[in-house]
């Protein structure tokens, strides 16, 4: 499909959704060179990567583009993951491919993938249904009681103290950190409990 006619076809579905979605300008350069290689077929996921500077959902959920939301700088960033990062949200939660194209996502409250989707379109046709959406969220959200979401930062992510994958019975405090350092401390959280598994099953077969 072509990208006028792929972009077109996302941006419908966009605009008819429920959702309160802002779908950001591109990067010019960045947009231009992205056309230029795509050539005449546009996967939705290149569309909206060389047609959108990233699609905010809810002002929780932001799927990458080539802009405020930027593809290329955050899979830089997360290069550690070990998939294509297409979309995080204000929790700490990634949404990512794997080399088929099988939609994952981080879940910040456990650090683990779980499958999402059979691939990109999932997360698009996922993001445009608010029952679904609140739904999928709900949870997330009881933990962070009073938080506005459309006042915190595009930069920005939501911290708890105790972080989400820590039990706690109380409140947990909330505050705004930029995106980036919160990605940083889960990647580092889960490098830690993947290492002292490891160190465990290594105990186990010594045993």
């Amino acid at each position: 499909m072509t990208f006028e006619l792929q972009l077109e076809r996302i941006r419908s579905m966009l605009e008819s959704s429920e959702c309160d979605i802002e779908i950001l300008p591109p990067d010019e350069e960045k947009s231009r060179k992205l056309l230029a290689q795509g050539g005449n077929d546009f996967s939705p996921l290149a569309a909206v990567l060389a047609g959108t500077g990233g699609i905010s959902v809810n002002s929780i959920l932001r799927i990458y583009g080539c802009g405020a939301f930027d593809f290329f700088e955050r899979n830089e960033k997360l290069s550690e993951l070990g998939f294509t990062a297409v979309a995080e949200d204000v929790f700490g939660g990634v949404f990512g491919l794997d080399k088929s194209g099988t939609l994952f996502y981080l879940m910040p409250d456990e650090l683990q993938f779980e499958e999402f989707g059979e691939d990109y379109n999932e997360l698009i046709d996922w993001a445009c249904d608010r029952e679904d959406f609140d739904r999928f969220y709900s949870d997330y959200k009881k933990q962070c009681r009073g938080v506005i979401y459309d006042e915190i930062p595009i930069n920005k992510g939501i911290s708890l103290y105790p972080p989400l994958w820590e039990p706690c019975d109380e409140k947990r405090s909330a505050a705004a950190v930029p995106m980036e350092q919160l990605l940083t401390v889960e990647i580092g959280v889960m490098k830690k409990l993947s290492g002292e598994a490891e160190e465990t099953e290594v105990t186990e077969d010594e045993e």
